[in-house]
């Protein structure tokens, strides 16, 4: 997996080799093969591994006082704890930054469609329990509110400006202050 993740940073989805991340690993062709289709699904598999990671840390990291807040607290602490994250594991925060980079390639696309936050039944529990608790402005359906913080949670990495790192978290919460204006009973 480190073997992966090292020539995908390097080298992009596109450009990466196989054979290059087998000789680096010191794993055959044969045993490759049994694991992975190709080089798409062992990309897949690698998304799925570190988003699996992220989630682990994240659920670990927040306390039930976290979730005792309204949703748009709660998405500022998942932010935080998302930069310390990063920060503790930079390999996989380069490889989001190399994720990031590969827009308008056919493997982004097909990355966003099956990982996305639009059908992440974590983020639509919680989207739920807010809704329940009537923290979104009335008159506003429940599935436009699923569907648009899906789509821009989904999206985020194209509209903030990861090029400079320290100014993420500030823009991040700007993104959420953004929605909470928009999306939320209180004025």
């Amino acid at each position: 997996m480190q073997a992966s993740l090292n020539e995908f940073i390097a080298r992009g989805y596109e450009k990466a080799s196989i054979n290059k991340i087998l000789k680096t690993a010191n794993m055959s062709k044969g045993s490759f093969y049994y694991h992975f289709k190709n080089k798409e699904d062992l990309y897949f598999h690698l998304i799925h591994t570190l988003i699996e990671k992220k989630q682990t840390f994240l659920s670990t990291a927040m306390t039930a006082e976290d979730f005792s807040t309204d949703i748009f607290s709660i998405f500022k602490t998942q932010i935080r704890l998302g930069m310390q994250f990063a920060a503790e594991y930079p390999d996989i925060n380069r490889f989001a930054n190399s994720f990031i980079k590969e827009k308008g390639n056919d493997i982004y696309d097909s990355a966003l469609e099956k990982y996305n936050f639009e059908n992440n039944d974590q983020m639509n529990q919680l989207i739920e329990a807010s809704y329940q608790n009537g923290e979104f402005r009335e008159g506003v359906p429940i599935s436009f509110i699923k569907r648009i913080i899906g789509f821009l949670f989904t999206h985020l990495g194209e509209i903030t400006d990861t090029s400079k790192p320290e100014h993420i978290e500030e823009e991040m919460n700007d993104f959420i202050d953004f929605l909470k204006s928009g999306l939320s009973s209180k004025k």
